[in-house]
């Protein structure tokens, strides 16, 4: 596998201290709601292992390799390779590269998370597109997703795919989740897929890890098509990576106005390592409310001290009102290149 070290290097050479997609929110094999935040490189480490029938007993192993570059809020581009692919005999190094856009957010309002993908599988010589559909109720997310295969497993045929699957936060940092897919047309032979897996957040880091069985080996749109015979124990680990330069870069943006509810509040998520509206307008008398959506505590500190939430943990709100006009800048203690804006007019 020559692409490893160059992997692994790039890991060891960047700081870590970003978040990106967490396990927590996506089930082991439907893991296509998201999209990388700009200036953040998405690395995920799966490795799947089954173990052959007697009498040799061998222990098989198939890793499987994701990078993802947020390009824009809503976009990102990257590719997936597996090693010891199954899916076209011919072609064990199975390679998709695909573009990812999220027209919809739940963090920006919208009611749902829609995820658009775009790729080419290189071992099927096949164009594939998804579309990933997910709600978060309370302590449940669930996901449905679709997929057209231009040349499903090399045939040169057309085929659909579809499926759903579920998360649930047990605890803000362990989550149960599992998902069940396959061929809208199977035949004879071709099983659905499926996966079930305990999700944890790795305390006080951006890390996340899925400990999951499957039936499936690489995780590409092409893969969860069609499940084997095989059952395999599996884990992820992701590894999101701060291009430190670009998130400076991306973190200039315009001024959101938004005028509050009922109840004068207006409110933030915190996630993916970012405020999600990171500048906004409001009239004085505003309460601004911050909601903590990753997996590790942050703080909501003004740059001129006038308010300060201390650490705000996963899942716990903070709010402060803001009852002079003025512009009032503020960012993360413990990861200062979160930076936010207020402006009260």
């Amino acid at each position: 596998m020559r692409i490893a070290p160059a992997v692994i290097m790039t890991v060891a050479l960047f700081p870590t201290s970003a978040v990106a997609q967490s396990a927590l929110d996506a089930p082991p094999n439907l893991a296509g709601a998201w999209v990388a935040t700009p200036g953040i490189v998405q690395f995920n480490l799966i490795h799947r292992f089954d173990v052959s029938p007697s009498p040799t007993r061998k222990l098989n192993n198939t890793p499987t390799l994701l990078v993802a570059l947020g390009v824009r809020p809503w976009a990102s581009a990257g590719f997936v390779y597996g090693s010891n692919s199954d899916l076209v005999s011919a072609f064990p190094n199975e390679w998709e590269f695909f573009g990812r856009a999220a027209p919809l957010r739940e963090a920006a309002g919208a009611p749902v998370d829609a995820t658009l993908q775009g790729g080419y599988n290189v071992a099927a010589r096949s164009a594939d597109f998804g579309l990933t559909v997910a709600r978060r109720i309370g302590r449940l997310r669930l996901l449905g997703t679709g997929a057209l295969l231009s040349s499903a497993f090399d045939s040169g045929g057309t085929r659909w795919v579809a499926g759903g699957g579920a998360t649930f936060r047990v605890t803000p940092g362990l989550a149960l989740a599992g998902d069940v897919a396959g061929l809208t047309d199977r035949r004879a032979g071709e099983d659905l897929t499926w996966s079930a897996g305990v999700q944890v957040g790795v305390p006080s880091s951006p890390h996340s890890m899925s400990l999951h069985v499957t039936n499936v080996g690489t995780r590409t749109l092409q893969g969860l098509a069609r499940g084997g015979d095989r059952t395999r124990v599996g884990f992820e680990y992701t590894v999101p990576i701060t291009l430190r330069r670009s998130a400076r870069r991306g973190a200039a943006q315009a001024t959101e106005r938004m005028e509050p509810d009922a109840d004068r509040v207006v409110r933030i998520d915190i996630t993916q390592l970012a405020f999600a509206r990171a500048r906004i307008n409001v009239p004085a008398g505003t309460t601004v409310e911050w909601t903590n959506r990753d997996p590790l505590p942050h703080t909501v500190t003004a740059d001129s001290g006038s308010f300060d939430s201390g650490l705000v943990q996963p899942s716990a709100k903070w709010a402060h009102t803001f009852a002079q006009p003025g512009t009032y800048t503020y960012y993360c203690t413990p990861h200062p290149f979160m930076k936010g804006v207020v402006v009260v007019r």
